[in-house]
């Protein structure tokens, strides 16, 4: 056992985040961490840190473990980031240390060089036992891995957010940690680095416990998964695969119980009922005491939980509206630079009606920019785009924002959409904007919320052909799921750009592929075309 919570309780003020919460992690595991935005997964790993601490329980580890944890991005300080990347081999570090002031010492004509020989000898000893000439070795495996050989050189006052977080990943995967806490792991990680990560995790002994919405990652990494609901943890054997199906194969059993349970509810009522109306009728005594009986029997029943269905999906579908021509997006022989740097050329293809493609390249080739000339919203360098006809579209861009960031969430539908209050505030509450909820200005909305009303108008409005940048961006897993389902709804054409490898595996199968200035329209799985087997 390497780390125990048993009986935790943390609360915020007087709401409690989680009651009576029990947790173990042994030796090797890989456990996956999941659950709703707000739940209380990052709350976990600061309390197993000891960065947060309980309202009651206990927290146990194992005496002298060692444990590692992605937190925030390094502070941008004048550091080199070779040296902050070393400095984690505290005892090579120190032993190094002092074999400089040996040799420092042997300079020394005076010196009792023999004694110092002999001292030397027996620190380069341990510096080998510690694995001090592996040091360098496993530095720059991992940094060949991580693609952060040219960061190397920086300082990490250089370094931009991203690359800051990648290093401070770096950092941790080069410790000797028992467990390794990871929070979010592959973000600002293309796929080559995610990849690199998965292969690295699977042969690591050390313990991991990872947070991730990368259902693929999760997928290729652990082998339980431990989700948290309502303020508990539910833990399930292997991958985010088998935890879908067992987790459908309990919803489908406790959908079962409750129905049998419910009919069993109802003829008991109506059995009391029916002795009651006969006691009354015949005014006989035995009557009235089998209700009785029943009635006790009734409040005795164990209740079987009402299964939390996804009543929030009814209605949740595009409109109706008109096909556009067979033709849908033309691209001609399209170049297109960016402050000087060429992103494609010659770039050619067809989008046909009926097709979801997604756009797939590494960070920085275009992606965003290409659907952003689809949209006539960036001007060309050169080439023709052509749009098909009868085309009703609509755009999800990744940053998105608002003319008017003071007005109200209801106040920005109702205008997007021309419907009254009463109909808006139906439709929003579809989508979890209940109540208060739509009074709230959307300057102070989350990323999450941000995508939900943009989603929620886009559905309203008659749309034949769908464009969205990065739509699973800040959203947690049940909601990326609820969106997959809504979007494999969609009737007409759509482009997606996306970094959420399972939502391109499972959402898609023609994909334009920028590389080395060319884009080319490939059909297959997102796996088979990256080559990710």
């Amino acid at each position: 056992m390497l780390v125990q919570l048993q009986r935790i309780t943390k609360k915020y003020g007087t709401v409690p985040l989680f009651e009576e919460l029990n947790l173990q992690i042994n030796k090797g595991e890989k456990i996956g961490l999941i659950g709703t935005n707000g739940s209380g997964k990052s709350t976990i790993l600061k309390i197993i840190t000891g960065l947060e601490t309980v309202d009651s329980g206990s927290v146990s580890r194992k005496k002298n473990g060692r444990v590692g944890y992605l937190t925030q991005m390094p502070e941008a300080v004048e550091q080199g980031v070779k040296e902050y990347l070393l400095e984690t081999f505290v005892q090579l570090n120190e032993i190094q240390n002092q074999l400089t002031k040996l040799e420092i010492q042997m300079a020394d004509p005076e010196c009792d060089l023999e004694k110092i020989m002999t001292r030397y000898g027996q620190k380069q000893e341990e510096f080998q036992q510690a694995g001090g000439y592996e040091m360098e070795n496993k530095l720059e495996m991992i940094a060949n891995g991580l693609i952060i050989n040219h960061l190397l050189a920086k300082k990490l006052s250089e370094l931009s957010g991203g690359e800051r977080t990648i290093v401070a990943l770096a950092r941790i995967l080069l410790q000797e940690n028992d467990l390794v806490l990871l929070d979010e792991p592959t973000n600002h990680l293309d796929a080559k680095r995610i990849a690199w990560l998965e292969g690295y995790l699977t042969h690591e002994k050390a313990a991991y416990l990872i947070v991730s919405h990368d259902r693929l990652f999760l997928d290729r990494t652990v082998g339980k998964i431990v989700e948290l609901e309502d303020g508990h943890l539910l833990e399930y054997k292997g991958n985010y695969s088998e935890y879908k199906k067992q987790k459908e194969a309990q919803l489908e059993k406790l959908r079962k119980d409750f129905a049998e349970q419910q009919k069993e509810i109802k003829k008991m009522k109506l059995a009391i009922r029916r002795f009651r109306q006969w006691g009354h009728e015949g005014d006989n005594e035995k009557f009235f005491k089998k209700a009785k009986e029943l009635e006790k029997r009734l409040e005795k029943i164990q209740k079987v939980p009402k299964p939390k269905e996804e009543a929030s999906k009814i209605g949740k579908k595009f409109k109706e509206t008109d096909r556009s021509g067979k033709e849908v997006l033309q691209f001609r022989e399209v170049a297109k630079s960016y402050d000087g740097r060429k992103l494609f050329d010659q770039a050619t293809f067809t989008l046909f009606w009926k097709e979801h493609s997604a756009i797939i390249g590494e960070n920085g080739v275009g992606k965003s920019t290409l659907l952003k000339l689809a949209l006539e919203l960036e001007q060309l360098d050169s080439g023709q785009i052509k749009q098909g006809t009868n085309l009703h579209i609509g755009y999800l861009p990744q940053t998105i924002e608002y003319e008017n960031p003071k007005q109200t969430i209801l106040q920005v539908f109702t205008q997007a959409c021309s419907t009254v209050e009463q109909e808006s505030r139906h439709i929003l509450a579809k989508y979890s904007f209940y109540s208060d909820d739509v009074m709230k200005q959307v300057r102070f909305l989350s990323g999450g919320e941000k995508i939900r009303l943009e989603l929620a108008k886009l559905m309203y409005n008659e749309v034949n052909f769908l464009l969205l940048d990065e739509p699973t961006n800040h959203l947690d897993i049940e909601t990326r799921e609820e969106i997959e389902e809504i979007l494999e709804e969609f009737k007409g054409t759509m482009l997606v750009v996306s970094h959420d490898r399972f939502f391109l595996q499972k959402m898609f199968d023609i994909f334009l592929v920028i590389d080395q200035q060319k884009v080319t329209k490939e059909t297959g799985t997102y796996i088979e075309i990256l080559g990710l087997n």
